[in-house]
């Protein structure tokens, strides 16, 4: 499932969202618990970036908050991972069709997830 935390605390996080992103959420929570590793990845960012371009966050996320997350090197990461998983160039590791293939996306949706849990802290805490 979706990254520990208790319930109180994710009902806490999904208030924040947007009508949109709360729908994405739950896509999201939908593909994990079904080992769709690669939806994970773009959704993950889908709700990020949904999440950063929301005028409406302006007014209780912190700027500098945004920018630490902004800079982070997991970010720069899922914005690399979902574009060459959605923008074909070539083969990438994770779609050769081997059995190493479902582990690399797996371990792809799990640093996703982490991304997407520090985003949630560092732009949503209290």
């Amino acid at each position: 499932m979706f990254f520990n935390m208790t319930k109180n605390m994710k009902e806490d996080f999904i208030k924040q969202l947007n009508p949109q992103a709360k729908v994405l959420f739950q896509e999201y929570n939908i593909a994990f618990e079904n080992k769709m590793w690669a939806s994970v990845v773009i959704l993950s960012l889908t709700i990020i970036d949904n999440i950063l371009n929301d005028k409406d966050n302006l007014d209780y996320v912190d700027g500098l908050d945004i920018n630490h997350f902004k800079s982070s090197k997991d970010f720069h990461w899922l914005r690399i991972r979902r574009n060459q998983i959605l923008h074909f160039e070539k083969t990438i590791e994770g779609f050769f069709g081997n059995k190493d293939s479902d582990k690399t996306l797996k371990l792809d949706a799990v640093r996703a997830n982490k991304t997407l849990k520090e985003c949630f802290y560092i732009l949503f805490k209290k």
